[in-house]
């Protein structure tokens, strides 16, 4: 037991299988306040780009994606509107919201309003509805050529001045708290919080992303590097992608911190100058959602005597799976076995889920000896291939695996082999 324990926790140690599917839509500025503009559309490799959005922009800025409406809002700069777009043709259908100094950055809050940054004008933080009715200034106090917005876990609002070189603090009511951050910046932009709770600050010209601790004391560099840094994102793994203007590219960093690659090589698409960076989620408006409830044992009844063990973690958001099965093909009839017979197989997959979807590496444990410590089992924490759960309902599910040394693709229809914990899984589907 203590062997699959110590095994179970080096799967969820080495997994970093991506649970979610997802495009990334950048913003390009191009030549700033003159065309060409465009939004670019990108896949989650940063691959086959594609012009989503090239007319009715006017300096873009940020994006947001309001996937219950099917619509994405673009801010633009220049001509002070927020325009609305068709969330799959990027065709443009109207104004959305319009009067505003110089739109740059927008999020939604916990509120469900939307929060706009103003450039110039009162230079005041605006809110939305989300169909598009201004509901107030929420700060009484201006920021000069505001870019950068991100809460920290108290509801705390933080904006940041690209010629202020500084970033302001706001109470979740939008009371004036102070300047936050006034020293070691040079026209910061995108702010935002990791998991330590430190603000990360691009710095557009300050070559750098720097961290500042929890009173806003500088705690150094984090990402180098970097020249007109603007536009960022976090990846499913954790790492981050930021655009670097001076290269017309999109770079990758690991959490750590480290240069991975040009996740968006320079130029791609046409790309000139990166200053918004989104992801889309795809699986984002899935009807049916994983949980706990899906712990049960499955099987295909057309291959009865062999199955799986699913369990579920909803707060790791991780899947563990246990699959019982036998050899590809029958072992010779003399071939013997001690406990069981020689044809038996058992294989494990664990990884991160998003809505109906589980992402999964597979691996093999051999080299153990039954109820004994020694030999110890392996388990190489590369893995042996992808396997991809893929729910309709609480009572139904479908196994995409490839296995990668065999070379072997398949796909199994899998259902509960009983139906005691279905209530408690439909009770539990709601996102």
């Amino acid at each position: 037991m203590r062997s699959l324990l110590v095994f179970f926790s080096l799967v969820f140690t080495v997994s970093t299988a991506w649970g979610q599917e997802f495009e990334v839509y950048v913003s390009d500025a191009g030549n700033f306040s003159n065309p060409p503009w465009q939004i670019l559309k990108f896949d989650q490799n940063g691959e086959n780009p594609e012009v989503f959005i090239n007319t009715n922009l006017a300096w873009p800025q940020d994006i947001v994606f309001l996937e219950d409406q099917g619509i994405v809002l673009i801010s633009n700069l220049n001509s002070g509107t927020i325009s609305r777009h068709d969330a799959e043709t990027g065709a443009y259908i109207n104004n959305f919201a319009q009067g505003i100094g110089g739109p740059t950055r927008m999020k939604i809050g916990a509120d469900d309003l939307l929060y706009v940054l103003q450039w110039t004008g009162s230079e005041r933080v605006r809110r939305y509805t989300q169909d598009g009715a201004f509901v107030d200034e929420f700060t009484s106090v201006n920021v000069p050529q505001s870019i950068g917005l991100d809460w920290d876990g108290d509801g705390n609002l933080y904006v940041s001045s690209y010629n202020g070189d500084s970033v302001r603090k706001f109470s979740p009511t939008g009371a004036n708290l102070g300047i936050f951050v006034n020293s070691n910046l040079a026209g910061p932009t995108n702010i935002w919080f990791d998991d330590n709770g430190d603000l990360l600050v691009s710095d557009f010209d300050g070559t750098a992303v720097k961290r500042f601790g929890p009173a806003g004391n500088y705690l150094g560099v984090f990402l180098s590097g970097l020249s007109n840094s603007e536009g960022v994102a976090i990846l499913p793994d954790g790492d981050i992608l930021i655009g670097n203007g001076a290269t017309a590219s999109v770079k990758r960093y690991s959490s750590n911190g480290a240069f991975i690659e040009d996740f968006i090589p320079p130029g791609s698409g046409g790309l000139i100058r990166p200053n918004a960076v989104v992801l889309r989620n795809l699986e984002a408006e899935s009807e049916f959602f994983i949980n706990e409830g899906m712990i049960d044992a499955w099987y295909d009844p057309d291959t009865n005597g062999q199955g799986f063990f699913i369990t579920v973690f909803p707060v790791l958001k991780q899947v563990f799976l246990a699959w019982f099965t036998f050899e590809t093909e029958r072992p010779p009839e003399d071939v013997m076995a001690i406990l069981g017979e020689p044809g038996h197989r058992w294989v494990t997959a664990q990884g991160s889920y998003e809505g109906n979807t589980a992402n999964l590496t597979v691996f093999v444990s051999e080299g153990g000896v039954f109820d004994s410590p020694t030999p110890a089992a392996t388990t190489d924490p590369a893995g042996d291939g992808t396997m991809t759960l893929t729910f309709t309902d609480c009572t139904s599910g479908l196994v995409d695996y490839d296995i990668a040394s065999l070379n072997l693709q398949g796909q199994i229809q899998i259902q509960r082999i009983v139906l005691d914990k279905v209530a408690l899984c439909e009770s539990l589907s709601e996102p």
